[in-house]
């Protein structure tokens, strides 16, 4: 309510209309359409109230009851969809100060191959003759709707009014990610990037976008889902990032180039464990994971433990 309210109170031949006592000449209450004038009255005690200056607050009561009386999905305290509130607030000013009295019929004609700026005075005429309010004065306007018969050609002019325009917000078709990113070099330390991704996108789009933070290939990258100290998923490039989630831990490891060449690296995961002190009742000690994972690209020529322990200790070192 607050945000209809706001955005109708700064139109300023509105408020004006109001501030001025202009509506008190023009309240129809003899419209079948209308509120016997009270939505307008409402609504002008209300905008006299925000724009006296004597108050830093307002409570809309009055408006509220008499708003939630008409309509009863307005009624309660719970949130309200702005753009509903919207629509029936200016339908319902503008049939209660509606300067037309008695509406008569209007007959409609087709355009005719008649230019359009005389067919569209001619449909405001029309919409006149019924529709004449400070609410017309502002805010309707006629939209041109053109049909064309596909069978005998024939097209169709008319000029519809409006009062409003619904137009849906532009839906963003990227997304940003966080991850941490982890070199092959022990000696430097994941940094944490904010990366700017297709919502469509593949895993691969998320390598390729972190390739230009990182310099490393996006061929030499893998991307993993870290849960509670373990990997809880390796993503494959062709996987869809949809199924990666906001609140993930991503990780993105550096690993070894050629991994599918014959003869090339393996990569092996690694958990880190410590012993957990025993517990009640337990004398012996238990392993608990700690830390996070890591991803180590071993040369297949050396798969032996030596070198293994060799290799691990140097990432952990």
């Amino acid at each position: 309510m607050n945000s209809a309210f706001q955005c109708l109170s700064n139109v300023p031949p509105l408020t004006e209309y109001f501030l001025n006592n202009h509506y008190l000449g023009e309240l129809n209450f003899s419209n079948p359409l209308g509120m016997k004038g009270e939505i307008a009255e409402a609504y002008a005690d209300l905008v006299k109230q925000a724009w006296s200056g004597h108050h830093r607050a307002i409570v809309p009561r009055f408006f509220k009851t008499k708003v939630g009386h008409f309509a009863s999905q307005f009624l309660g305290y719970q949130q309200h969809d702005a753009q509903e509130l919207l629509s029936f607030l200016l339908d319902g000013l503008h049939e209660d100060l509606n300067r037309v009295k008695r509406k008569e019929y209007v007959e409609l004609r087709d355009a005719a191959g008649r230019p359009d700026e005389e067919v569209a005075e001619e449909a405001w005429r029309n919409h006149k003759r019924r529709n004449d309010s400070i609410i017309v004065d502002i805010f309707h306007g006629l939209f041109k709707s053109t049909l064309v018969c596909p069978a005998c050609g024939k097209v169709s002019v008319t000029f519809d009014p409006f009062c409003y325009l619904s137009a849906p917000l532009p839906v963003s078709q990227e997304r940003t990610m966080e991850l941490f990113f982890v070199y092959m070099d022990p000696r430097r330390k994941p940094p944490q990037h904010r990366v700017v991704v297709p919502k469509a996108g593949k895993v691969l789009d998320l390598c390729v976008a972190l390739a230009k933070h990182t310099g490393v290939p996006a061929e030499q990258m893998m991307v993993a889902d870290v849960f509670s100290h373990r990997f809880y998923k390796l993503y494959q490039a062709d996987e869809a990032l949809s199924c990666i989630l906001d609140r993930d831990d991503v990780f993105v490891y550096e690993v070894a180039g050629g991994l599918a060449e014959p003869g090339g690296a393996l990569v092996l995961p690694v958990y880190l464990r410590e012993r957990a002190p025993p517990r009640d009742g337990d004398p012996g000690y238990g392993v608990v994971l700690f830390g996070h994972p890591l991803l180590v690209s071993v040369p297949r020529a050396q798969l032996s433990w030596d070198a293994l322990y060799s290799l691990l200790l140097e990432r952990l070192s």
